[in-house]
């Protein structure tokens, strides 16, 4: 229970509740005791605006009873008052009465009364009056005079009343409370509802990211509509997948070194062993297990690093970088270095390449497939022992690169498994693996080029060779950097 005071939906929820509370609140002390105040100083600005007005139909120099009678019914009407124009020259009284209480105000007109005015330096009295015992309520009345010459001409007495009717109020309460608990009631609904519409992801992703914790990485949290939310399950699921290319390249490596290595580590143990117990003596047989442990330690060598390059692949972790760069030239380079040990290992790299050939694709990797293929080609070549590269245009917008050998070739029933790590042709036709090499060569090809999206292949004929080939687009709009630039 502690736990849930402190999650989100509970915080959202009893936000809600509280603002809506505390504005329930303020609107009633605003209505019940603001109000009366405010009321109040309008009144008091309508008795005063009033006085203005009526003084100044006084103060002119030739009085119009007919208009003075006119505007002082307006105003009466308009504000709700009482008016009374008092004339001590005369006696007379100008009466307008829309508030109901002229009685009380005729009360006001005494000698008393007229004294304190004259005596006010503003010349003005505002006083407030309590309701009668009947309920009534609470008003003020203004008195002001009006001089002329030396003389009083005037005296203006006006009445309002200075807080709302008391059953409109009690009205207006009323509803009031009517829809506070409205208010409430709907805000409780309202806040439920968002905080479960914006908990619920969080409360998923929260979940999602436990199953990380116990290894459970194939997870697919959903999209939130919200922005931050959104980046949030964004995130997650790419963490969530790159984890698991993490966690599956680690199975992967232990997989692999385990079944890749423990048959040249034995090998290795088994001549160390012979040349402890049996040929340390004989320099001839010594020799030649000296150059076994040699050979097997270089192709354990090459099988850790084919290991790591194929686990990476098949995991997903490698990110190609491609550029632009003159194919062409770069293969001819390549070419060259196989061409130096033609003499040493008696065997010939003929080179068909058509000049011009540009490529948009990861150098260091496609310059790893090149070599893989021209190895492959060099351990299954035929009696001839040559092996062709080339590189032409296959159409206006195309190009294929091929790696040709005059060997025994592969049966077509076993073409497509040749891409899978350490399949074995069958023996039966003729077709053995060479003793270098790790098995692994062409599956890394078959990864390189499909994380290039090129489409590649095997054409074989047994007893007439093979061709490894690999086809790309030729990109038209290059960059002048890609036109001078040779790959490093």
């Amino acid at each position: 229970m502690k736990q849930y005071f402190k999650s989100i939906r509970f915080r959202i929820w009893i936000s809600f509740v509280l603002f809506a509370l505390s504005t329930t609140l303020l609107m009633y002390f605003a209505q019940s005791v603001l109000t009366p105040i405010f009321y109040g100083y309008v009144k008091a600005s309508e008795c005063t605006s009033t006085a203005s007005t009526i003084k100044g139909l006084l103060s002119a120099e030739e009085l119009d009873p007919v208009e003075l009678n006119r505007v002082a019914g307006e105003l009466a009407v308009r504000n709700q008052i009482d008016i009374i124009v008092n004339f001590p020259n005369t006696g007379v009284n100008l009466i307008k009465s829309k508030a109901g209480n002229g009685d009380v105000l005729q009360r006001w007109i005494s000698d008393s009364v007229r004294e304190s005015i004259d005596n006010d330096p503003d010349n003005t009295l505002m006083v407030r009056v309590e309701g009668d015992a009947s309920g009534g309520a609470d008003g003020m009345i203004l008195a002001t005079n009006v001089i002329r010459g030396d003389s009083v001409a005037a005296y203006i007495f006006i009445y309002s009343y200075v807080e709302p009717i008391g059953t409109t109020l009690s009205i207006a309460n009323s509803l009031l409370f009517i829809f506070a608990n409205i208010i409430l009631l709907g805000a409780c609904v309202i806040s439920i509802m968002i905080s479960s519409h914006i908990a619920n992801p969080l409360v998923k992703i929260a979940k999602n990211a436990d199953k990380l914790i116990t290894g459970e990485f194939s997870m697919k949290v959903r999209k939130s509509e919200y922005d931050e939310v959104a980046v949030l399950t964004e995130n997650l699921n790419a963490a969530s997948v790159e984890i698991a290319k993490t966690e599956n390249l680690r199975k992967d490596l232990m997989a692999n070194v385990s079944h890749d290595l423990r048959t040249p580590l034995t090998m290795i143990k088994a001549y160390a062993e012979m040349i402890r117990d049996l040929s340390g003596d004989n320099p001839e047989k010594r020799e030649k297990h000296l150059q076994v442990i040699i050979e097997e330690t270089d192709r354990l060598t090459l099988l850790v690093s084919d290991i790591l390059d194929l686990s990476k692949l098949e995991s997903g972790v490698v990110q190609t970088e491609p550029v632009y760069f003159d194919f062409s030239q770069h293969l001819k380079e390549l070419v060259n270095r196989f061409s130096l040990l033609d003499d040493a290992k008696d065997y010939q790299v003929i080179s068909q390449v058509e000049d011009g050939i540009f490529i948009y694709a990861d150098t260091r990797r496609i310059e790893q497939v090149v070599y893989n293929l021209i190895n492959n080609a060099i351990n299954y070549m035929g009696e001839d022992m040559k092996v062709t590269v080339r590189l032409f245009r296959k159409s206006p917008d195309t190009a294929r690169f091929e790696v040709a050998d005059r060997g025994v070739g592969i049966p077509p029933e076993q073409i497509p498994y040749i891409w899978d790590r350490y399949y074995k042709v069958d023996r039966s036709a003729n077709h053995k693996r060479a003793v270098k090499g790790t098995g692994l060569g062409l599956s890394i090809v078959k990864g390189i080029l499909t994380k290039h999206n090129f489409t590649f292949g095997c054409d074989s004929k047994v007893g007439e060779g093979s061709c490894f080939w690999f086809e790309f687009a030729i990109p038209k709009d290059i960059p002048e950097e890609g036109l001078n630039a040779l790959p490093q």
